[in-house]
């Protein structure tokens, strides 16, 4: 059972010099393995259905969320019920004694955990890693929807860099001490300090995180500082085999999988290029399936990784699109 611990009424940027006051609560439930949530709504409370947000690999609730631009804030703030959820060994889900998780199939339990106390009412947003998790999740809990941004369906397939990486990974896996946590904060600070070269990386280099300017150098400054995170070295391990065998483990589970869903991908992610997140259109049996490529033609820019969610014109293309999306599938 999930219980709120605190509550209080903040006033928070949305975007830009749009604020808006908020109720935020933190609910964690109160048995079994540490799980936590940022709840946000407005301060009558929600309007509309609740929407569950998921972080990807090594990443934590401040994927969505910066102190200048804020998905989060703008869903709570057109009136869902807004829960940011920290998977198992990251943010306020890492317990003192406790570990992150021990396979991917920890991340599709926490997720399947949660939609099972909403009941089957909850959407669910994932991005990168996080989608995989929210659509492995469906094959075991119902769900008004789940929704994948640059979410992998296999790893490394398109992209020859990673595949590479994956590789060497799978060549070592039997040296490798697959149940160390691994914290990848530092790697984001760095990054952080050679803003200026890894945005110019962006126009070409295999694993650049955003498209080049598509991200303020503040918003991302923030992002990296703060959204980076723990991880397993035993779930690198695990995707890594995603790429040996050229899908994802629960693709056998998706295909009999009716849970609607929407695919969101960026045309310059390098690191969830289309040919690897479109199987969980493909492949879905659902007759409710959406996929969206946001590109340059049809939506200003091109669209990286990060930018697909925290993006400068995030706010215009990316939130409206699923947000309409959720609306059409609302009960």
């Amino acid at each position: 059972m999930m219980e709120c611990i605190a509550s209080e009424l903040v006033e928070q940027t949305i975007e830009g010099d749009s604020q808006g006051k908020f109720a935020k609560e933190i609910w964690r439930f109160s048995e079994g393995v540490p799980l936590s949530c940022v709840r946000k709504t407005l301060p009558d409370g929600p309007t509309r259905g609740v929407v569950v947000f998921v972080h990807g690999f090594a990443q934590n609730r401040y994927s969505w969320h910066t102190s200048q631009r804020s998905m989060v804030n703008w869903f709570a703030a057109r009136g869902w019920d807004v829960y940011n959820l920290e998977l198992r060994g990251h943010g306020r889900s890492r317990g003192r004694l406790s570990h992150g998780a021990e396979a991917f199939s920890d991340y599709a339990e926490d997720v399947a955990r949660v939609a099972n106390h909403f009941k089957g009412k909850a959407f669910f947003i994932g991005h990168s890693l996080g989608g995989s998790a929210c659509y492995a999740g469906a094959t075991r809990a119902e769900m008004a929807g789940v929704i994948g941004i640059g979410a992998p369906f296999r790893f490394g397939g398109a992209n020859s860099t990673l595949r590479r990486l994956c590789q060497v990974t799978n060549l070592l896996k039997p040296v490798l001490m697959e149940r160390t946590d691994l914290r990848t904060a530092v790697l984001g600070r760095a990054v952080g300090r050679i803003y200026g070269v890894a945005d110019v990386l962006g126009y070409g280099f295999p694993i650049a995180g955003w498209y080049p300017d598509s991200v303020e150098r503040e918003v991302i400054m923030e992002r990296l500082e703060k959204g980076f995170d723990w991880t397993s070295l035993k779930v690198w391990t695990e995707m890594s085999q995603w790429s040996k065998r050229g899908s994802c483990e629960f693709a056998p589970e998706w295909k009999d999988n009716e849970t609607p869903v929407f695919v969101v991908v960026g045309d310059k992610d390098h690191l969830m290029p289309l040919e690897d997140a479109r199987g969980a259109y493909d492949l879905s049996a659902s007759s409710d399936k959406t996929l969206q490529l946001f590109d340059d033609y049809e939506h200003e820019v091109h669209w990286g990784h990060l930018d697909l969610v925290l993006g400068r014109y995030a706010s215009q293309h990316t939130w409206p699109a699923i947000d309409q999306w959720m609306s059409d599938r609302q009960v």
